[in-house]
This record gives structure tokens, sequence and C-alpha cells, in this order.
């Protein structure tokens, strides 16, 4: 049987409440196999996941993807992507991210200028990758959210390095809303974080955005929504995606495919416990229209191995 007829029939079981297990004799090679392993991770079938992943691994051994995925699931359930401090930064600083973060800092950077915030407020900073270089020589006061207490040290210290008058905090943006009802910003920005934000939490974060700052600067990925990840078009398309992804790491290759991008891109398939809530761009627009921002503007920032990234204003 034919690879996209294997995935066919193995999607029609998942369709008609067929268990992973059951469909195992459907594997024709190494994409029917990953198929199988990634929805048997979803469903948390941790042992045909690994059986899966070992059987696509054999069938193709040139596949970076599937030889991650053995090790992965071969181990105990990982936790919280960013419990991972290292990963993350290998992760940011290497590959495409590389051109991906000079874009962003840039585009942040042209932000400041226009607008010439004596108040910022970063939302999810991170290390400070695509915030320090788009501070200059005279930053605007900086306050800092960032929910991972290892990679705000890093912001923390190099904002202290430089002389720049800041404050940070160590919390969640759902958190960080509901203690400062009243402060306000000129700028805001918010860089690959808001979509960590659940869905269903996202509409009043943007609100209260809205009632706190000018101007609100955002980088998201354009993610446009998959209403069935296992659908046989996608999933190949997903297929070649991560694998791309991981191969742009060398030496760290390993540490951040199973510290970073597996974890996140196979949350893509699970309906509990996700890391990531990503959507398209057009939705981002729209939800801040709908927050209370006057003018929405967006367009094309990088193009990423996973999806494109867009930068997006949000003006009164």
């Amino acid at each position: 049987m034919p690879q996209d007829q294997s995935m066919a029939a193995i999607y029609r079981g998942y369709l008609d409440g067929a268990t992973p297990a059951g469909m195992t004799g459907h594997i024709t090679g190494a994409d029917s196999a990953l198929h199988l392993a990634v929805w048997s991770h979803a469903v948390g079938d941790r042992h045909t996941a690994h059986a899966c992943a070992v059987r696509a691994a054999e069938l193709d051994p040139a596949s970076e993807f599937a030889r991650l995925l053995v090790r992965f699931t071969a181990g105990p359930d990982t936790g919280d992507v960013y419990d991972s401090p290292a990963a993350f930064q290998a992760f940011i600083r290497g590959g495409g991210n590389i051109a991906l973060y000079e874009a962003t800092s840039a585009a942040l950077r042209h932000a400041h200028q226009r607008h010439r915030p004596h108040r910022l407020l970063d939302i999810g900073a991170g290390d400070g990758l695509a915030l320090l270089p788009a501070l200059d020589d005279d930053a605007p006061h900086v306050d800092v959210v960032e929910p991972s207490a290892d990679l705000l040290a890093h912001t923390r210290d190099a904002l202290r390095r430089r002389g720049i008058s800041h404050q940070v905090w160590n919390c969640t943006v759902q958190d960080f809303a509901a203690a400062h009802p009243d402060r306000q910003w000129d700028l805001a920005q918010s860089t690959f974080a808001l979509q960590s934000v659940p869905p269903h939490q996202r509409p009043a974060i943007l609100q209260w955005l809205a009632q706190h700052t000018r101007t609100f600067v955002l980088v998201e990925f354009d993610v446009p929504e998959v209403p069935e990840p296992l659908a046989p078009d996608w999933f190949g398309e997903f297929l070649r995606r991560v694998e791309r992804g991981v191969r742009e790491y060398d030496d760290d290759r390993d540490l951040v495919g199973l510290g970073f991008i597996l974890p996140v891109v196979l949350g893509k398939f699970g309906t509990t416990d996700r890391t990531n809530h990503e959507q398209s761009i057009q939705d981002w627009t729209a939800q801040l229209r709908a927050a209370g921002f006057a003018e929405v503007t967006a367009h094309r920032l990088h193009d990423y191995w996973w999806q494109p990234a867009h930068v997006v204003e949000a003006h009164h």
C-alpha cells in the first residue's frame, strides 16, 4: 500500500474511533509509522508511540525527527518546555532563529524610534534576545514580565549592566494584569509569548492591554487553524517542516529537539496540557480590534520553517 493510502487508512481509523495500537498493520513506511506514533503520543499510549517511532527510524534511518521521537517516547513525560532554559536558549540562538530574532529586534527598534516611549512594557521577554538589541542609548524605562525565573535573570542582569532603568516581575501576564489595574505604559510589546496564553483567557489580556497602553507591538507566527492535525495532507507537511527545523541544528540538535521542538510541536496534537495556542494573524488583528484598539496593522516580517512571522501594531 502506498504511503498516502496508508496514512489515509490510519486517519479513517482515527475518525471512526479506532485505537492507534489497533492500526499498526497499516504501517507501510516511515511517514505512516510516524503518523501512528504521534497519534499514540497524543492519547497517552506511550508504548505504541515508542514502538511506532522505532519502526519509523528503522524504515527511514535518515529521519532525524524519527530518531528524536524514539528517544522522546522512551523517557518519562516531560514537563513545561520552558523548564529547560538551556534547550530554549540554544533553540533561539541557532538555526533560522538567528535571522528571525535579528528581524524581530529591528522591528521593535523601529517601533521605539517612531513612538519614543518613556515607559515600555515587555511581556514574555525571555532572556532578552529580542528586547535587548532593540534598546538604544536613549532607552526608556523598561518593565519586564517573564514567568521563567532563569530566563528573567539574564534579562535583568543585562539591563543592569547597561544602566537601563527597569523593573522585572517573575510571573505570567495573567497574574501581572490582575495585580496592576492602574499602571500605564506608552508602548507594550510581546514577541512569541502571547501564544502561550490559553484562548479563553486571551480576550481579557488584550482588553487589559488596550486599557493600559497607547501602542502595542506583537510579533507572532501566522498559524491558520488546523481542525484535524492528523489529516494526511496537513500531517505530511508537518513532517517536512519539523524535519527541516531540527536539521537546522548541529551540535545542539538533541538538546534543542528533545528539550524544545518536540514538546512544542507534539502539543499541536493534544487537547490538554498544551504550551502553545497559536492562531492566524487575521485572528490576532480581529481580537486586538475587539479589545478596543482603534487601528491595527500587520505585515510579514520573516519567513521561518514553522510558519512566517508577522509584526502587528495596534494603536488608539
